[in-house]
C-alpha cells in the first residue's frame, strides 16, 4: 500500500488556438466582403480635374459598364425597370441623390439616357469622376 496519492490531472479546455482560429475566420470574412463589393462593377469612371467632394452614402447608385448595361444598386436593369425604380424613390425621398457611375470608355448615349431618367423623375442626378493623374 502506498502512501502517496495520485493527484488526477484536471481536465481544461484550452481556447488560446479558438480565439486564434477565430481572429483568422473574422479577418478572412472582413477581407472576403471588401473583395466581393469591389469587383461587383468593373467600372472605370472617367477622370477629371475638376470633380467636386459629395456624401456618396446616402445616394442611389446606377452604373453604366462599357457595354452599355445598366446597373440599380449593382444588379442589371433594363431602362423602363429603371425609370420605375427611380420613380419609387422619388416618392419616397424627393431630395435623393442618384450617383452614375459610367465607364469612361461607355457608349456616351446610354448615361445620358440615364441622366435623362433622372432628371425626368425629379431626383438629383451626379456624375462620378475620379481624380486627373
Amino acid at each position: 500500500m502506498s502512501l502517496i496519492v495520485s493527484r488526477r490531472r484536471r481536465n481544461d479546455i484550452n481556447v488560446v488556438p479558438l480565439i486564434d482560429v477565430m481572429v483568422v475566420l473574422v479577418f478572412f470574412l472582413l477581407l472576403a466582403g471588401r473583395f466581393e463589393e469591389a469587383r461587383t462593377l468593373s467600372i472605370v469612371p472617367p477622370a477629371a480635374e475638376a470633380s467636386g467632394v459629395s456624401d456618396h452614402s446616402a445616394a442611389v447608385v446606377v452604373g453604366v459598364d462599357r457595354q452599355g448595361k445598366i446597373f440599380l444598386e449593382g444588379q442589371e436593369i433594363t431602362r423602363g425597370d429603371l425609370e420605375k425604380a427611380l420613380a419609387a424613390k422619388a416618392s419616397q425621398t424627393p431630395a435623393a441623390e442618384v450617383l452614375i457611375v459610367a465607364d469612361e470608355r461607355s457608349l456616351t448615349g446610354v448615361a445620358v439616357g440615364v441622366l435623362d431618367i433622372v432628371a425626368k423623375v425629379g431626383l438629383r442626378p451626379r456624375l462620378l469622376t475620379r481624380p486627373a493623374p
